[in-house]
């Protein structure tokens, strides 16, 4: 599906064009909501003027800009893209779990353990997300819904506090948020770190089918 070799510029196109901020030829979202931003192909150039109003600290996924003088691209650990290729699934058991109010600040600092800076305070604005807690106090693991392209949604902020992994929690709560895509008749996919091994592999025996790599950079101003 070529919409997935650009994954962001095809949501901010689709279901969720009420997060686009047009800024010159490139889209991107508020960045309370998502540090990304997006150009529909490889090399689109991007002024200074339109690069003024993003500032530092946005990522592009995939296609990537040509920049002016004093900008770059910081490139980063390429990410997997992966795709559900596996039937229906059965109702999770969700005793365990907890959905999240969109603006649950415990997502922000369980999130920065794992990928510190991705998720944002409007985050959870994005789609569905929901957690495990220990004693039903601090919340411990967590996974929820971020691009939505329409007919498919993207897995996403799956993450274990350190001193609880090994227990399940990451399958069992995407589990819940891939049921829930199905019930509205929605593929998931997902990204995850083209080193992530672990991940890869729990990702492959839930039925999920790697599609391709996808170049990852930061957006640096100049100075």
């Amino acid at each position: 599906m070529q919409e997935l070799e650009n994954p962001i510029w095809a949501a901010l196109n689709s279901a969720q064009q009420h997060f686009n901020i047009p800024t010159g030829p490139a889209r991107r979202y508020p960045a309370d909501v998502a540090p990304f931003c997006a150009v529909a192909e490889q090399g689109v150039p991007l002024s200074a003027e339109d690069l003024a109003v993003v500032g530092d600290g946005y990522y592009f996924l995939g296609a990537m800009p040509s920049l002016p003088q004093g900008w770059s691209l910081q490139p980063l650990s390429g990410v997997l893209q992966m795709v559900y290729q596996g039937g229906p699934l059965a109702a999770p058991d969700a005793a365990m779990i907890r959905v999240l109010a969109a603006d649950d600040p415990a997502m922000v600092e369980l999130t920065n353990i794992a990928f510190p800076g991705y998720f944002r305070p409007r985050t959870g604005d994005m789609g569905r997300y929901a957690g495990i807690h220990d004693n039903g106090a601090r919340l411990v693991a967590l996974s929820g819904e971020r691009m939505d392209l329409g007919h498919m949604r993207e897995v996403s902020a799956v993450c274990t506090h350190p001193e609880f992994t090994g227990r399940g929690y990451a399958r069992k709560l995407v589990e819940f948020i891939m049921h829930g895509m199905q019930q509205q008749g929605v593929r998931p996919m997902l990204h995850v770190g083209a080193a992530n091994a672990r991940a890869q592999a729990l990702y492959r025996s839930m039925g999920y089918v790697a599609t391709r790599e996808l170049p990852h950079a930061r957006l640096i101003c100049p100075g």
